[in-house]
């Protein structure tokens, strides 16, 4: 009779622990699950700037060649610069568009695998 409550015991113990550590790892996929949301949020604002940045310079551009047409040299070399930092810009936004994205999908593997433990 000892011997079958202890069995019982012992049972009831590893079934309590199999559940908690399962739970862990369900736990564990959601917080990268939402992780993984976080930067695809943030690579979507990169990508929204960058296409701000690239408008900013097509209007720059625009400019120069308005004022290069009129024989102002000056305001268009000014303008052909603001364009030109207005692309570094929008390369910029672009890289970090990119690196969001691979943290995300870096998420993503994580919360996969620990699902798999589960």
């Amino acid at each position: 009779m000892r011997q079958i409550l202890l069995f019982i015991t012992m049972f009831l113990g590893l079934v309590t622990i199999s559940f908690a550590q399962s739970d862990y790892y369900i736990k564990k996929a959601q917080s990268y699950q939402r992780e993984a949301e976080y930067y695809q949020k943030k690579a979507k604002g990169y990508r929204r700037e960058a296409s701000y940045y690239l408008k900013k310079a097509e209007g720059y551009q625009r400019e120069a060649a308005y004022y290069t047409k009129r024989g102002d040299i000056n305001r268009a070399k000014t303008q052909t610069r603001y364009a030109e930092d207005a692309i570094d810009k929008y390369k910029t936004q672009l890289r970090y568009a990119s690196d969001a994205d691979d943290k995300a999908a870096m998420y993503l593997r994580w919360a996969a695998d620990a699902l798999k433990k589960h």
